[in-house]
Parts: structure tokens; C-alpha cells; sequence
């Protein structure tokens, strides 16, 4: 179970980071490289290397994987469940109108 509370407190840790938010949010939408990512980002004073940082954090944490095609990485959500966690969130808060579950 600690190692199981480990790998959660992983998850959340890396979605308290902005950079590492964008990121992830960038990659919803499908696979990108790091000059994608960097596009996606708006190229809001990050650089290749920070982002590079970035995407390195998150593919150790399993919440991204990479492949490998030709010279460039090509990242994304590692899995179906990371990707309907971040759009959920992204629903959840672009409708603030949401009913509260009745309890």
C-alpha cells in the first residue's frame, strides 16, 4: 500500500507543477515532440531544455511514455486513464455551473 500511496502522491505532485500541467494538457489531444510541445505551449519563455526537463519528470513518473522515432521522441499520455483524468478536470472546471451530487 506504501509504495501504491507513493505512485499517487507522484501523480498529483507532477499536476502541481504549471509547466508540467501544460504540458499534459497539450498532449490530450494526441502524441507530440518536444518542439510540438513547445508550439503548443505558446512559446511562453520556456526552453527546449526546460520542457525537456519536464517531459523527462513525467515519463519517470509513468504518467507519459515516449517513443522513438528516427532522431526524435515522441511523447504521450502513457495511458486511457491519465488522458480521462485531465479532461475530466478540464470539464470540471470550464463548467462552473455543475450540479452538486445529491448525497
Amino acid at each position: 500500500m506504501k509504495n501504491d500511496n507513493s505512485q499517487i502522491l507522484n501523480f498529483f505532485s507532477a499536476l502541481s507543477d504549471e509547466t508540467r500541467l501544460k504540458i499534459l494538457l497539450s498532449l490530450v489531444d494526441g502524441s507530440k515532440n518536444v518542439g510540438e510541445v513547445h508550439e503548443a505551449l505558446g512559446k511562453e519563455n520556456i526552453t527546449f531544455s526546460a520542457i525537456s526537463h519536464q517531459l523527462k519528470y513525467l515519463t519517470n513518473t509513468n504518467i507519459l511514455e515516449s517513443e522513438k522515432k528516427g532522431k526524435e521522441k515522441i511523447f504521450n499520455l502513457s495511458s486511457h486513464f491519465c488522458w480521462c483524468i485531465l479532461r475530466d478536470v478540464v470539464k470540471h472546471f470550464q463548467n462552473k455551473k455543475l450540479n452538486k451530487p445529491r448525497r
